[in-house]
């Protein structure tokens, strides 16, 4: 019975572990989109972190839509759940407080967060709806949160905090001395922020990649001569590579102060060394911020070079964060987002609202929206350098076999990535197509041989030249350079790159059909309690029921010979009764 028992656990385990088949990551509400985040990420890991286009939203931008309100928090919630990955926050000195805060306007000395409605606030000929439950504590601790629950090798990603620094500001005279009554600091109007940016970022202070830790990391540079990428390392400002900053440091972001508006007066804020050793200032690290008429110039000179590889080049080697801020006055469009991301821009949606798509990839039903999950649902698949928009394109029963006209079995598997002009997609591994090689010592030098046409499952090391191997594009920078070179060429659309999920559905690697995905899975302490817990309930109330079964059960055929055997016993001894013992 107990290896009936046995047998029967054995058998609901195994069909538990079956049906309860978890993939490698957790499984994303939009798949897609989730995907092409990761894959892109991944790929660009040997790349440094300068030379990576991210898309992001400004807070402000939010604030004026619905208020400075913990409220409007929640939108930036869904933009890093989204796949966010710049911040811009304004930030204001209060002369009056001396603390930095959220609204752009000082909170009057009767100010009071019990109230039921927001606060209508007037400065300088503006009105803004200020809330004292707001403060800036209230972002950090909303950043760290995402950090936390992120903070693993499977969904890391590295954010851009980027800080506009404002004034509050009032000119002293013997005419504001009723001013600074009436904004006379109290409890509640210093609970909003903090007395210096060390503080204001303490929260996120373990998570940040510091001047100190560039610092580090450059003399390492210096001193071992460390070649974790020889290309980039010629740089005249050494940066280091999103694989280092995520998985050797540790740092999830980097904040860097883009402006300095802060009016100069007795009582402006003093930039100390405690912030100069948390964060960037532009003189401390190379950033430009364009708007979108100067980026139209920028990219035209990149998207159609005169001279190709010195420029890639040239772009390559300096060292340079590069953002782009839109307006209401001059908005992101499907078009243009696409254009910044492949110019090697970082778009910063700064606008009040957007013109939408309802129905994504259709150019119907468009309508202004303030919504940011609106806003990204639409925009989103317009966000990648590398992908086209909508891909990775899925497909079901990916691996299968065909008939052609001759009635010939031919294979099919939509497992390998090919590369069109928009961009990267999901192709069968078994068509034929030309090959991108790349220089191993010159990432923006491409080579397409003449004349080679192979299925993914065929492609060799020889098939490319000496010198070049088969490979994929890591930044925006080396697939401009590959698509440059693919017109130069006068090859054809599609090209094989070195990209697949042959191993694992939607784990995307590079290294020929037999690489591996990073992401194997594994049995944590928590997922094989969740794989086990109907097993081991059902083998419990099997048990439960066989115990009950010993317990409570009544055998007439066993108890009646019982019974039987007794009675005969009796008679026996009744009519053979012996005294003593029988000689």
């Amino acid at each position: 019975m107990q290896l009936v028992i046995k047998i029967l656990c054995l058998l609901f385990f195994l069909i538990d572990l079956t049906l309860s088949d978890y993939p490698f990551g957790q499984t994303p509400t939009n798949e897609t989109l989730e995907v092409a985040l990761r894959t892109q990420r991944d790929v660009s890991k040997p790349i440094p972190i300068d030379q990576l286009s991210v898309t992001g939203l400004s807070l402000s931008s939010i604030f004026q839509e619905k208020g400075y309100t913990t409220d409007s928090l929640s939108d930036l919630v869904t933009a890093l759940n989204k796949g966010s990955q710049v911040i811009m926050i304004d930030l204001y000195w209060n002369e009056f407080t001396s603390i930095w805060q959220l609204c752009p306007a000082p909170f009057p000395q009767n100010a009071s967060s019990s109230s039921d409605t927001t606060p209508s606030l007037s400065w300088n000929n503006q009105t803004y709806k200020c809330d004292l439950n707001l403060a800036t504590d209230n972002v950090m601790s909303m950043i760290s949160s995402y950090i936390m629950s992120t903070n693993t090798d499977y969904q890391a990603n590295f954010i851009h905090v980027l800080l506009n620094l404002k004034s509050i500001h009032y000119e002293k005279s013997n005419q504001t001395i009723s001013l600074e009554d009436a904004y006379k600091p109290n409890a509640q109007s210093t609970s909003v922020g903090n007395s210096t940016l060390t503080e204001t970022f303490s929260k996120l202070s373990q998570y940040i990649f510091d001047p100190s830790v560039l610092n580090d990391y450059r003399s390492q540079v210096n001193s071992e001569n460390l070649n974790e990428v020889s290309f980039y390392n010629r740089s005249s400002i050494v940066m280091p590579t999103l694989r280092t900053v995520l998985l050797n440091q540790y740092r999830r972001l980097l904040v860097n102060v883009i402006s300095n508006d802060v009016v100069e007066s007795r009582r402006a804020y003093t930039v100390n060394d405690l912030d100069k050793q948390l964060i960037f200032f532009n003189d401390t690290l190379p950033t430009t911020v364009l708007t979108p008429k100067n980026a139209d110039n920028y990219c035209d000179q990149v998207l159609k070079p005169t001279n190709g590889l010195d420029l890639f080049n040239n772009l390559s080697l300096t060292t340079n964060f590069r953002y782009i801020l839109d307006s209401d006055s001059d908005r992101f469009s499907l078009k243009k987002i696409r254009k910044y991301v492949r110019c090697g821009l970082s778009p910063v949606f700064n606008a009040t609202s957007y013109n939408v798509q309802n129905q994504t990839f259709t150019n119907s039903s468009n309508s202004n929206s303030s919504d940011v999950e609106e806003v990204y649902q639409s925009y989103a698949p317009y966000f990648f350098w590398s992908w086209g928009p909508g891909e990775p394109m899925t497909v079901d029963n990916s691996t299968t076999n065909n008939t052609d006209n001759d009635g010939q079995r031919e294979n099919v598997a939509y497992k390998c990535v090919m590369l069109r002009n928009d961009g990267w997609h999901v192709g069968d591994c078994y068509e034929r197509y030309e090959i991108a090689c790349q220089n191993k010592s010159s990432p923006n030098d491409w080579l397409i041989p003449s004349g080679v046409k192979k299925t993914y499952f065929d492609i060799r090391a020889e098939d490319c030249p000496d010198g070049y191997n088969f490979s994929l594009p890591r930044s925006n920078i080396e697939m401009l350079s590959l698509l440059t070179s693919i017109g130069q060429q006068n090859s054809t659309f599609p090209i094989w790159i070195d990209l697949n999920d042959i191993t694992i559905s939607t784990c995307f690697v590079s290294g020929g059909p037999y690489a591996q995905c990073p992401y194997q899975r594994t049995v944590t302490s928590q997922k094989f309690a969740r794989m086990i817990a109907p097993a081991s309930v059902i083998c419990i109330i099997v048990l439960i029921l066989i115990l009950m079964e010993k317990i409570f059960r009544t055998n007439h055929i066993q108890a009646n010979r019982k019974r039987y055997w007794k009675k005969k016993l009796t008679e026996y001894y009744s009519k053979n009764d012996y005294e003593g013992v029988p000689s």
